[in-house]
């Protein structure tokens, strides 16, 4: 019982947070939107390239890779095709 009471407190906190972020800085929220967009875009257009020259070195299009290169940028962009370009070599 108290760890759903603790649940409930840790997800109003976070409402509560992302309002007022909203109300606050809401460009944060629309450079972070850009981000996910440009990034997915040029995974896309990255995996395209790379079918067209017979690699089978594909990076998924997904939750995790849009907070990652939503939150990092293109430093996330390219640590994304890193780690798949380590996975693909070992």
């Amino acid at each position: 019982m108290e760890s759903k009471i603790f649940i409930v407190i840790i997800i109003v906190c976070l409402i509560l947070l992302a309002i007022g972020l909203i109300k606050k800085r809401m460009d944060l929220l629309v450079n972070f939107g850009l981000r996910v967009f440009a990034g997915l875009v040029g995974i896309y257009i990255v995996n395209m390239l790379l079918d067209g020259l017979g690699l089978t070195l594909g990076v998924g299009t997904n939750g995790l890779t849009a907070l990652t290169i939503g939150s990092l940028g293109i430093p996330g962009f390219l640590l994304v095709y890193g780690v798949a370009l380590y996975y693909y070599f070992v």
